[in-house]
């Protein structure tokens, strides 16, 4: 059985469904073998449903998918009839609503027309770069981001110098970051590893035993691991790189947001340039006239004359 008779079979069993549950006698919308629901003059049919009812429902789901679908257009259909009485009076105003977004609609899909066929949303690592630094006073950080690491154990962990060396060499070889990482899973510490994100700063600060009340900056100014201790727990944490305030940001950081820049300015190009194109070229041709009021009531005609 091809997809479409699954679906037209599912929706009359829903019609049937509808017939075999409901005790009194059927809503004046289930008129037919082939009308599903009529309000007024408008009716929804069989074939109506067979475009709009997905193709993988089946059973069940499909009776759902269907008895919802038809109450929403039962209400669609009576506010459409609810508004022409509202808005009588309003026809050419809807009616010009309704040709504006219909003529937006259309021009919509010509300009997405020539964006795509000038591949207008694709940029290289260098173009992206290249704005990057031609630009770098656009991206100045309101805040300070960080990378680093943090471990927090007990404080009556016997190797904690151990541990410290450890992570020391982690930082610099990959074979000693496996280590270090399996002693922490296998000891259960806990570890908080942002080197390869930017953080704010704060929310690195949050987890360390730290108070909104006090400054931190100057731990950004010290290298290699530093320590806390509270409540019987100690944290050994370090800063892989640093980004102040005030400083640039990161290129990684902002080369998605560079990317949309340049995507809508290349999208603004293209579009700009098929409508000068496309004016000039029906001026020429004489498919469009230009008039404009002069001092005197005449009309002065500007389109292009062309030597005979």
């Amino acid at each position: 059985m091809s997809n479409i008779m699954r679906r037209l079979v599912d929706i009359l069993l829903f019609v049937a469904l509808m017939m075999v549950t409901s005790c009194r006698e059927l809503p004046d919308y289930l008129v037919g073998d082939d009308t599903i629901a009529r309000v007024g003059r408008n009716e929804l049919t069989v074939a109506d449903m067979a475009d709009v009812i997905p193709a993988n429902l089946k059973g069940e789901d499909s009776v759902v998918f269907v008895k919802q679908y038809v109450d929403k257009w039962i209400v669609r259909q009576l506010k459409v009839e609810e508004a022409d009485r509202l808005f009588s009076g309003s026809e050419k105003d809807i009616e010009k609503l309704v040709e504006d977004y219909r003529q937006s609609l259309l021009t919509g899909k010509v300009d997405q027309y020539y964006v795509d066929q000038q591949k207008g949303g694709e940029f290289t690592d260098e173009d992206i770069a290249e704005y990057y630094n031609t630009h770098k006073s656009d991206f100045v950080l309101d805040r300070t981001l960080v990378k680093g690491r943090i471990v927090c154990f007990p404080a009556s962990y016997r190797q904690s110098k151990k541990l410290m060396e450890q992570m020391r060499k982690a930082a610099t070889s990959q074979s000693d970051d496996k280590t270090f990482s399996e002693v922490c899973e296998k000891n259960g510490f806990q570890v908080v590893d942002n080197r390869a994100e930017w953080v704010n700063f704060a929310d690195f600060l949050a987890n360390l035993p730290t108070t909104r009340s006090q400054e931190y900056d100057h731990l950004l100014d010290k290298l290699g691991i530093q320590e806390m201790k509270a409540n019987d727990v100690r944290y050994y944490f370090d800063f892989t790189s640093v980004c102040r305030k005030g400083n640039v940001a990161p290129l990684e950081l902002v080369s998605e947001n560079i990317r949309r820049i340049l995507v809508t300015q290349r999208r603004s190009e293209i579009i700009k340039a098929h409508e000068e194109s496309i004016v000039n070229q029906a001026v020429e041709d004489g498919h469009v006239k230009i008039y404009m009021q002069s001092g005197s009531e005449e009309s002065a005609d500007v389109t292009p004359k062309t030597e005979k």
